[in-house]
């Protein structure tokens, strides 16, 4: 190499390394892992809350999941290590679509305080049930809340036999599950504990971490999506969850489908949940406490349709109303009179009122 094109080599190498920052960033010290927001601000909640605290202990089953050698017990520990208190972070980015001039949509970012305890826990079947518990922050640093909300839930079931999916438009049917050894489904249902999505997969366990792939999964349009878009009407996903010592991460390659069988582009989607610790989540457990028996009557009622009916069809509204707006307004009544023969009346009543009996 000549003196000057080694000079210009040397001068273009100095100026790289210049560029290049080889600061490393803590993960647990950043909320947002994927960004553009130097060309295109997010969307979604990013309300001011109250500062929470990294939790640095190892739970009981994610200390058994490692110990463990049984591979269902490494499963079951697994699926048990996602029990606990978090900090929960939601991103979703529009990455491509079909058209050559598709318009990117803008990003969303959100994140709550959530609990996630078990609700059934037996050799092949696991339930745990999630409750956001925010506390705000105004202007004047003044806290507002607690602001308390059943979430969503997930019931995992090993060597599932049938699997409810997702048709579009608020559709599902019961379909068999030729490959099911050893593997376990992940069904996740709504905030009023309706039927959203169900597929199933693998557990995979490597030192420091856990992981579950799901199949393609249909699933219904999320809120954060149906509330600003018409242009498609269902998403075919791969979901990955990856357990680790302090917390769990979801992931979501998600297509979107107009069905039949139009593709219109593409997101990838990350749930994060970092446990923390001194924050103040007893309302959330009050919450449930107060009401576990009103929302068991309402899954008791939803395992009897599901099981019940090869195909399941729902209406968007009763009166003007979403489902959800009934089943949290018996929850407040169950409450305050525990009167559990009228809270089943009114769960059937309004659930039945919200099936297509013809569709």
């Amino acid at each position: 190499m000549n003196i000057k094109l080694y000079s210009v080599f040397i001068i273009l190498l100095i100026v790289s390394k210049s560029l290049y920052s080889d600061d490393k960033i803590k993960q647990n010290t950043i909320n947002w892992l994927l960004d553009r927001d130097h060309i295109q601000k997010p969307r979604g909640g990013n309300t001011e809350g109250l500062p929470t605290e990294i939790d640095l202990s190892v739970s009981e089953y994610f200390t058994k999941l490692q110990n463990s050698t049984n591979k269902k017990d490494k499963d079951r520990y697994a699926i048990l290590s996602m029990i606990g208190e978090y900090r929960a972070n939601f991103e979703f980015t529009e990455m491509y679509g079909a058209p050559t001039d598709y318009s990117l949509d803008t990003p969303y970012k959100s994140w709550g305080t959530e609990i996630v305890l078990p609700i059934i826990n037996t050799e092949n079947t696991i339930s745990l049930q999630h409750i956001l518990v925010m506390y705000m922050q105004n202007k004047d640093n003044e806290v507002q809340g607690p602001y308390v909300q059943k979430h969503w839930r997930q019931d995992w079931t090993y060597e599932d036999k049938n699997i409810l999916t997702f048709k579009g438009d608020k559709k599902w049917m019961n379909e068999t599950n030729q490959d099911f050894n050893e593997t376990w489904s992940q069904a996740v249902y709504q905030v009023d504990d309706s039927p959203r999505y169900e597929s199933y997969g693998v557990w995979k366990h490597e030192k420091g971490v856990s992981r579950w792939i799901s199949e393609l999964t249909p699933r219904p349009l999320p809120r954060r999506e149906f509330s600003v878009r018409n242009d498609y009407n269902l998403i075919n996903a791969i979901n990955k969850i990856s357990v680790m010592k302090w917390g769990w991460v979801m992931e979501e390659i998600n297509d979107k489908i107009q069905t039949p069988n139009i593709y219109i582009g593409s997101e990838y989607g990350l749930a994060r949940y970092q446990k923390i610790n001194n924050y103040n989540f007893q309302p959330a457990y009050d919450y449930w406490n107060e009401t576990k028996e009103y929302w068991g009557l309402v899954r008791k009622e939803w395992d009897k349709i599901i099981n019940n009916n090869s195909k399941v069809c729902l209406k968007n509204k009763v009166n003007k109303s979403p489902l959800y707006l009934y089943k949290f307004s018996y929850a407040e009544d169950y409450k305050i009179n525990k009167n559990k023969e009228e809270s089943h009346k009114n769960i059937n009543d309004i659930i039945n009122k919200f099936i297509e009996k013809e569709c």
